[in-house]
């Protein structure tokens, strides 16, 4: 950590010890357990991780709120020796308060560890009637599809990733103002590890039984961007959609523009039995140069690189086999690779605090190796996981 990170850090402890002795403090999180087995073209890879969770919240007065939550993780396994910065993509921080701490060392002669902790919410609200201002790491979602959020500027996040259900954050300022009961005016900026500054404007309404949000700002100190999004229902059926428009501030007048757009539904039975699809186009894509897998699957993304072919199409079914017992099978066509994923998954709830899921995904798909030819790629990748929330 810098100075100005351990500094920033410093003073919301000391904010958060003198409130510790005020009734309303909550304190939470969860310590699980994942053993990871992936075949790769041509390995067999394992790593076990232990995951721990940490989250203080405090609620001092009606206009003033905080948290601090931690993500410790100590992972084991050849991944770390047999793929090449990995324990670096682990224990990264890409936000502009450095928040992070690893270390990383070797196992006997295959295998290795990272020991990683950060600091991935630490934000004050401030409350004064219809108005918020939320400064600090937080998640500012404005995604409304389930797969691929074209909205969602300020963090966006991998489908593929299993073990992260709080997503990441940014570090930034936000200031909302409620006009009404399903209205919202949000200003939001945030500063990444590179000094970038991506700023917008957000408002969203209810009209003809439909949430309506409109955004505008700048990505990245490059792009402007231009979107829209929708989420309600038609008949029985759930009706979601975002799209949004970059076109590159360095060369306004030279490029008509990217397009990302995300249409999705979704239908429950009345035995609970759950279907999904949704697509997702990205001009971004054509101009990605993917030769494996691996190359997305474990990177860290963006909102340009949501979609790694131009269209991609995704569908799942989940039902209830049991009270306790959920089931689901999750698929993505990608028609430019020939290409597919398929992740079918199990949920066990043991009780109100234990849970354990058996998780599955397979790959396949066609690429070009350095000749031309075309080579198929297939990769598989089984996750077992006991969780214990407190």
């Amino acid at each position: 950590m810098t100075h100005k990170h351990i500094t920033l850090l410093l003073i919301f402890s000391l904010f958060s010890g003198a409130l510790a002795g005020q009734e309303k403090v909550a304190f939470s999180g969860y310590l699980s357990n994942m053993t990871t087995v992936y075949r790769i073209p041509d390995h067999w890879l394992w790593e076990n991780s232990l995951h721990n969770r940490l989250n203080l919240d405090l609620y001092p007065t009606d206009w003033l709120s905080a948290s601090v939550q931690i993500r410790n993780r100590f992972i084991a396994g050849n991944t770390i020796r047999q793929l090449p910065g990995y324990a670096e993509s682990v224990g990264g921080d890409q936000g502009w308060m450095d928040l992070s701490w690893a270390n990383d060392g070797n196992l006997g002669d295959s295998a290795g560890y990272v020991l990683t902790s950060m600091v991935d919410r630490l934000w004050m609200q401030f409350t004064f009637g219809n108005l918020e201002i939320k400064a600090g790491r937080q998640r500012i979602n404005w995604g409304q599809t389930f797969v691929w959020n074209p909205n969602d500027i300020f963090n966006s996040y991998s489908y593929f990733e299993v073990d992260y259900p709080e997503r990441p954050g940014s570090d930034a300022l936000r200031i909302s103002y409620y006009t009404g009961n399903a209205s919202t005016i949000e200003l939001a900026a945030k500063v990444d590890s590179a000094n970038r500054v991506t700023a917008a404007g957000y408002f969203r309404f209810n009209t003809l039984g439909f949430d309506i949000q409109l955004l505008g700002g700048v990505y990245q100190e490059e792009d402007l961007i231009l979107g829209t999004g929708w989420s309600g229902n038609i008949g029985p059926t759930a009706f979601r959609g975002e799209l949004s428009y970059f076109r590159d501030l360095g060369q306004f007048k030279d490029t008509t523009g990217y397009l990302m757009t995300s249409l999705g539904f979704d239908y429950t039975f009345s035995n609970s039995l759950m279907i999904q699809v949704e697509g997702l186009y990205s001009a971004f894509a054509k101009e990605m140069d993917v030769s494996s897998f691996l190359q997305f699957y474990s990177s860290n993304l963006d909102v340009k690189n949501l979609g790694f072919t131009p269209w991609s199409f995704f569908a799942n079914i989940s039902y209830p086999l049991t009270p306790l017992l959920n089931g689901s099978f999750a698929t993505i066509w990608y028609p430019e690779w020939k290409g597919a994923y398929l992740g079918p998954s199990l949920d066990l709830s043991l009780n109100n605090n234990f849970d354990l899921s058996l998780i599955l995904q397979y790959f396949t798909a066609e690429f070009e190796d350095p000749s031309g030819a075309k080579i198929r790629e297939k990769n598989t990748f089984g996750f077992f996981r006991f969780k214990w929330s407190f």
